[in-house]
């Protein structure tokens, strides 16, 4: 009798170790899904961070790509309204001298009327194969 007592001693308390054991399996597997979670939730809010600091960069970005395009429009426009200006003094230049110039031509024409010279007419002459009539 004492070797079944014996059995029935060693029964229970192996019987109470896997209750044990499987207490801590449960609570292994409780642990680890807790900390799947927690790592799931922190790659989530890891995530969501990168894409706003993305969001600010391509923000900051398109900010800087604007003002890169302002920056030009304006150096254009400093460009475009110098030529203008550049332009608008050689062609008040230009009118100046052509004035003078035909001051000066009026001048000589004038003077020649009245001191009465005047170039004799130049004569054409007439091509081969036309008559003197046909000259134009």
């Amino acid at each position: 009798m004492a070797a079944k007592d014996d059995h029935k001693l060693l029964l229970r308390k192996l019987k109470k170790q896997v209750r044990a054991l499987q207490k801590k399996e449960e609570a292994a597997k409780n642990q680890l899904r807790v900390a799947l979670l927690k790592i799931r939730k922190l790659s989530r809010a890891y995530k969501v961070r990168l894409a706003a600091r993305l969001r600010a960069s391509k923000a900051r970005i398109t900010e800087a790509k604007s003002s890169y395009a302002k920056a030009a429009e304006e150096i254009e426009r400093q460009l475009v309204k110098g030529i203008e200006t550049r332009g608008k003094a050689l062609a008040s230049a230009i009118s100046k001298i052509e004035r003078k110039y035909a001051t000066r031509l009026k001048r000589k024409m004038s003077k020649k009327s009245k001191t009465g010279k005047t170039r004799p007419a130049v004569k054409m002459k007439a091509k081969p194969g036309r008559s003197k009539n046909q000259v134009k």
